[in-house]
């Protein structure tokens, strides 16, 4: 199969975008923040079980404040090929359901920043998710 690649605009004034390309087995999702010339990828989706794997540096990602993860809402509101993600980051992996996010996070917009809308969960909420951790 040849790759599809979709574009979607997630916010009311159609700058910011997500970026999809789907193969057989996996879709690849970038975030393209209007501000910004490169896109960010997000994650990728394995068809096969479900599952959204993302990946993230604590020192870059972790918002400090709420010691907390933010994912992006557009994406787990719209979810229809996953319903788990696996977030691993240097220290821990995770395998969370995207529902205890959507019932549990909090709603954080850096609009100012550029950023999309964004739920954060805090690393003592998905402790109870924790799969492994990555010494």
């Amino acid at each position: 199969m040849q790759k599809e690649i979709k574009t979607i605009f997630i916010d009311d004034a159609g700058k910011n975008k997500i970026q999809t390309t789907t193969t057989d087995k996996t879709i690849t999702i970038h975030l393209q923040l209007a501000g910004e010339s490169r896109k960010r990828k997000v994650g990728t989706i394995t068809k096969s079980t479900k599952t959204f794997a993302i990946t993230r540096k604590r020192f870059k990602h972790l918002f400090i404040k709420g010691n907390a993860y933010g994912f992006n809402e557009y994406i787990l509101s719209n979810a229809k090929l996953f319903d788990k993600i696996k977030l691993k980051d240097e220290l821990c992996e995770w395998k969370i359901p995207i529902k205890f996010i959507l019932e549990n996070g909090s709603y954080l917009m850096f609009k100012q920043q550029g950023f999309e809308k964004q739920l954060f969960v805090s690393l003592t909420q998905i402790d109870e998710f924790k799969t492994k951790p990555n010494f």
